[in-house]
């Protein structure tokens, strides 16, 4: 049974001058415990169908439809992290912003930053980390609100090829045992992740 359902999604861009089509007639089910890749060349609307999923963006047409109590998570491109907040504070942003944050949500913070390898650099800040440990907080920063699907915007893009192979093969770990549903955007085939993800939808 899908949790999420896309049917003929549509994005168009109003400028001075022109119409600008950036998603057109976009459909897809994603079904609980799936990981879906989307992947297409730079420029051709995956990061915006993200982005309406998440209603960072309205959608000109079309119809998104997600289950009852079905909560939804987004990792920007990059980590996105704030180099003045040490780790448990970038962690605890989106708690923050929510007004989500209190004793119950911060020990579940804490348990991901332990279960995860980060506990002892709670107090560091992102700017004495590795690449890999920084996507790791900026994951666990999306973790912590407990979303029952995580949105990824090409989220290794900034890493080099030997550091995105380690690093996209521990957040997908992460990711099946946290037992989430996950739509990742790439337009890069031999991304990791892309090759191990259970379902490609190839977008032009």
């Amino acid at each position: 049974m899908p949790i999420l359902k896309i049917k003929d999604l549509k994005k168009i861009y109003h400028t001075k001058k022109r119409e600008i089509l950036a998603v057109d007639n976009f459909s897809f089910d994603l079904n609980s415990g799936e990981f879906i890749a989307i992947v297409g060349p730079s420029g051709c609307g995956k990061s915006t169908i993200l982005k309406m999923l998440c209603n960072l963006e309205d959608k000109s047409n079309g119809e998104i439809n997600i289950e009852d109590n079905i909560h939804i998570g987004y990792m920007p491109q990059g980590d996105s992290l704030f180099e003045w907040r040490t780790v448990l504070k970038n962690c605890l942003l989106g708690l923050e912003i929510n007004h989500n944050l209190n004793e119950e949500s911060k020990k579940y913070v804490m348990h991901l930053l332990k279960t995860y390898g980060l506990d002892d650099f709670i107090n560091a800040y992102p700017s004495n980390l590795s690449g890999g440990m920084r996507q790791r907080v900026s994951l666990i920063r999306t973790l912590a609100t407990k979303p029952d699907i995580l949105l990824l915007d090409e989220p290794f893009s900034a890493l080099d090829y030997q550091t995105r192979l380690a690093v996209s093969d521990d957040v997908y770990k992460i990711i099946k045992k946290e037992k989430k549903s996950a739509i990742m955007v790439t337009h890069d085939i031999s991304d990791p992740m892309f090759r191990i993800s259970m379902t490609v939808l190839k977008y032009k």
